[in-house]
């Protein structure tokens, strides 16, 4: 992807719900690959046709999406475990549902009137939303579910009842996460492959290319993570 047609940013946040946020602008019409993800999303859309708040799933598989010119996405992911108010994980797995939002950022949410900050600033909302009990629950520790190589019945359902996903799946989907933060980082794909389990670097190809849409080498030509 050409870089110049896509400005994008990514950071962490300090709020331990928070995974991470993004934003982005194209300018022209740019497709590109929404990665496999473990975590739930809120995305503001602004544009000079319209605005609105998208509440995503997790992704459990990759999938094409089409960023226009004219429309600036800010995204706000949370660790899997925090839950959102009326948006059961388990009915939310690869899918979405969009709330109207004015041009300011302001949208409706359970009967309050809420504002989605700039990039720079969106703790504000995740902050303000914990206040109002719309946000819930922990964030897991993926490496006690590592631990977890045959999971009890009550450990299976509280991971489904807390994130939509089986403890298998939610397993796969950090560990592809964590691989592509180490590939970026530079560390070599083989090593990556034994660091994180995989059977040889073949193995972890043939992953990236099941749950992120391309190869190990592939995904470091691409801005942006998620």
């Amino acid at each position: 992807m050409d870089k110049l047609r896509l400005n994008w940013k990514e950071r962490t946040s300090k709020l331990e719900a928070i995974d991470s946020v993004w934003t982005g602008t194209a300018s022209e019409i740019t497709p590109r690959t929404v990665l496999a993800d473990p975590c739930s999303s809120l995305i503001l859309v602004k544009g000079k046709d319209g605005s609105g708040v998208i509440i995503r799933g997790p992704e459990t598989k990759p999938r094409g999406d089409i960023l226009l010119p004219g429309y600036t996405w800010i995204g706000i992911r949370l660790k899997p475990g925090i839950q959102l108010k009326g948006f059961p994980a388990q009915q939310f797995a690869d899918r979405f549902h969009t709330l109207p939002a004015d041009s300011n950022g302001y949208f409706e949410f359970e009967g309050a009137q809420l504002h989605f900050p700039d990039f720079d600033k969106v703790e504000q909302l995740v902050e303000r939303m914990y206040e109002l009990n719309y946000l819930h629950g922990q964030a897991l520790d993926s490496q006690e579910l590592a631990k977890q190589t045959i999971p009890t019945k009550s450990y299976s359902r509280h991971i489904k009842l807390t994130t939509g996903l089986s403890p298998y799946k939610l397993y796969q989907l950090l560990r592809m996460a964590e691989a592509l933060r180490l590939l970026r980082q530079g560390m070599p794909a083989a090593k990556v492959a034994t660091e994180l389990g995989f059977a040889d670097q073949a193995h972890l190809a043939r992953a990236a290319k099941q749950f992120l849409g391309h190869t190990p080498k592939e995904l470091l030509q691409w801005p942006y993570n998620h």
